[in-house]
């Protein structure tokens, strides 16, 4: 009983600290262009306009499958879960699945493919648009969330079995030969894109089984510059998301197509003027190298790209779940008219009616 007690305080302690944090740094410190403003300024024309939104009273867990999450980020201080490295024996330089859910080292090289640092620190990055803490600015949409980091893939290919494991691990499914998961996400942020042009059955299956447990599985919409979704994004049942810049402008860089459920800020190139939101990229938690080339923490401007779009809709949902839980897929997509405006269409798809995150004031109520 008495561990039921502490562990029950611990995490009552743990949400009046998230919200202790937000109302502390929405007000006194450094607001990412993306979340919109509190003083009244203008925000940029694509902000969410979530700056004034109090994380709720009740927890959700994100599994971010990505690259893997560097854990000692200040950023990310007491925002991850337990997660796993789910790439297989085959394709794992360190030779099989294990608990040890960071990144391949440096430079790591699967034969003659080289792990570029940007692929390396993608999951990261994509964790702390969701759940930063607000350290050196970095500040995700709902710092009250928590992330179950999943490894997918490094130097070597990704196997489609090993995205199918990741999948049903993080949604609490039983996988063959791994421990259960004990922090079932209720969202699953996918940033990455490239599988078959039609869902393939086995992937759809699964998600049909995924979506049946009211877990959101949120998908980047890819950066194919104007082509129509890939796997993950084009299977039913997924939140398909494509990027904006700054100016609430659909990237070019980002797939087009009618069936993408909305937009997000994923930035660009820098834009002219004097604006806060004219650097146009998203401020992350990421790594730079030393001088002796060891991992050195920053929070950088670099974040562009649908993949970047995809967290802040997954933030987005988790602040929305955590005042009300209950909610599910079909609420969110009924409702979605609460939470978007207007994206100035492209002539490139004439089907497509654009609609960008906007945030909402009353997520409580919505």
């Amino acid at each position: 009983m008495s561990v039921q007690i502490t562990a029950t305080l611990k995490s009552a302690i743990l949400l009046l600290w998230g919200g202790l944090l937000w109302a502390g740094l929405c007000c006194a410190h450094e607001i990412p262009w993306h979340l919109g403003r509190v003083d009244g300024t203008q925000a940029a024309p694509s902000a969410i306009n979530t700056a004034g939104n109090q994380p709720g009273p009740h927890p959700v867990v994100v599994a971010v499958i990505d690259s893997g999450v560097i854990a000692g980020h200040p950023s990310l201080e007491g925002q991850l879960l337990p997660g796993y490295d789910m790439v297989s024996a085959q394709s794992n330089l360190r030779k099989g699945r294990s608990s040890n859910f960071s990144p391949e080292e440096r430079d790591a090289r699967c034969g003659e493919r080289l792990l570029s640092g940007a692929f390396r620190l993608h999951g990261t990055e994509v964790a702390s648009l969701i759940a930063g803490n607000g350290v050196d600015g970095v500040l995700g949409v709902n710092p009250a969330a928590k992330i179950v980091p999943v490894r997918l893939f490094g130097a070597c290919a990704t196997s489609r079995q090993d995205l199918l494991d990741a999948i049903a691990w993080s949604a609490g499914l039983p996988v063959k030969d791994l421990p259960d998961n004990p922090n079932p996400a209720r969202i699953i942020n996918l940033s990455l894109s490239g599988g078959f042009a039609t869902c393939g059955e086995d992937l759809q299956r699964l998600l049909k089984q995924v979506t049946a447990k009211n877990i959101f599985v949120i998908a980047a919409a890819g950066n194919n510059f104007q082509k129509t979704l890939q796997e993950p994004a084009n299977c039913n049942g997924v939140i398909s998301v494509g990027a904006l810049d700054a100016q609430n402008r659909i990237a070019p860089y980002s797939a087009l197509d009618p069936r993408t459920v909305l937009y997000a800020p994923g930035g660009g190139p820098a834009l002219s003027g004097n604006a806060e939101w004219s650097v146009n990229k998203l401020k992350v938690a990421s790594y730079e190298s030393n001088f002796i080339g060891q991992d050195r923490p920053s929070s950088q401007y670099r974040g562009v790209g649908t993949s970047y779009a995809a967290p802040i809709v997954a933030g987005f949902i988790s602040l929305w779940l955590s005042h009300q839980p209950e909610k599910t897929v079909a609420d969110f997509l009924n409702e979605i008219n609460h939470f978007t405006r207007q994206v100035e269409p492209v002539a490139a798809c004439s089907a497509c009616v654009p609609r960008g995150l906007a945030g909402s004031h009353d997520l409580k109520g919505s």
